[in-house]
């Protein structure tokens, strides 16, 4: 039986952005505190948007008259079985373009770092190509991926997809790496700089033609927990090249299973896609652009809680912009339009 909750509602102007007062964030009290927040079936409504609480609930948003409201469900999100020799709390990625699935494996405590809640790490990556057939890339032992998904994204237009993982060595910290299943398996064929200190980590945002040139861009935060820097970089001749950075954000809290901390869509309706994603302090939504060649604050939202959840942004046909839905630490689901 369904249980309906009250619907919540308020109004909190931006920080240092003008634009932020056209934004609103609109609360749900949930039974408990959200764990996780995901899409069913690549919906864009918000009906589509489950949640799953602390303690194993699922929740929908729905109606309860004129409002909207949380309510419980059984249809939560199922993800198929992991593999043999995957990482215990890894998430399969399914693609089209040449890799149909791809995962982390090859379970190591060789880099006792733990940002992600335990102390084991990838020591591999696997790979099934269009017929199923799996391809394995092994590393040495001065590193591990240290991630939970492996990323699919054509990076270079022709056609097939490459891997984006967060790989990170014992000795010099996390980088960012780009691979390509070929002839001879699966490669990696280009890697940014590591950071320079064991210890130090960066986080994936996003991947997307943030700046509307026909290229995607893979934006990263480095070093979400101690003054995160967002970088943009692209996948050029083989060679990843940074483009642009800002500081101030944090995609992860230290200790957390979730790294989707932000969300991609066109916010300031220019036709080309933008990036959310919190500040530092996980308080405060950042709306980022770097469509007119240089980064630039859409806007600035406060939120009354700490973002604790995935942020997901959904796109109903009756609105202009994609909203962003978030779990917050206070136990209310923040849907920000």
């Amino acid at each position: 039986m369904l249980r309906y909750l009250v619907f919540l509602f308020s109004v909190f102007s931006g920080i240092g952005c003008a634009q932020a007062a056209d934004w609103r964030v609109d609360t749900l009290k949930l039974p408990a505190i959200a764990e996780r927040v995901f899409l069913q079936d690549n919906g864009q409504s918000l009906r589509k948007v489950r949640i799953r609480t602390r303690g194993g609930g699922w929740m929908f948003i729905g109606r309860c008259g004129e409002n909207l409201c949380a309510k419980e469900t059984t249809a939560g999100f199922s993800t198929p079985p992991l593999p043999a020799g995957a990482l215990p709390d890894a998430e399969i990625s399914y693609g089209k373009k040449g890799i149909h699935a791809a995962w982390l494996a090859a379970p190591t405590k060789r880099y006792d770092h733990g940002i992600l809640g335990d102390a084991i790490e990838a020591g591999a990556i696997v790979a099934e190509d269009e017929t199923r057939r799996r391809h394995t890339l092994e590393l040495g032992l001065d590193s591990v991926f240290e991630d939970r998904l492996a990323r699919l994204a054509d990076l270079d237009s022709d056609g097939k997809d490459e891997i984006v993982v967060v790989r990170s060595y014992l000795d010099r910290g996390g980088s960012l790496a780009v691979l390509e299943l070929t002839s001879h398996g699966l490669e990696i064929k280009a890697e940014s700089p590591a950071i320079g200190k064991p210890n130090r980590w960066l986080n994936p945002a996003g991947i997307a033609d943030f700046d509307g040139d026909g290229r995607p861009e893979i934006a990263v935060v480095v070093t979400p927990h101690i003054g995160g820097t967002l970088e943009f970089w692209e996948y050029r001749g083989g060679r990843l090249v940074r483009d642009k950075q800002l500081r101030g954000f944090s995609n992860h809290a230290i200790g957390s299973r979730v790294q989707e901390m932000s969300a991609v869509g066109d916010f300031d309706g220019d036709g080309v896609v933008d990036l959310a994603l919190p500040g530092d302090g996980h308080r405060t939504i950042r709306l980022i652009s770097i469509a007119k060649g240089s980064v630039a604050e859409i806007a600035r939202i406060a939120l009354p809680g700490r973002i604790v959840t995935e942020m997901i942004a959904v796109k109903p046909r009756a609105q202009k912009r994609p909203a962003i839905v978030t779990g917050l630490h206070t136990g209310k689901l923040a849907i920000i339009r």
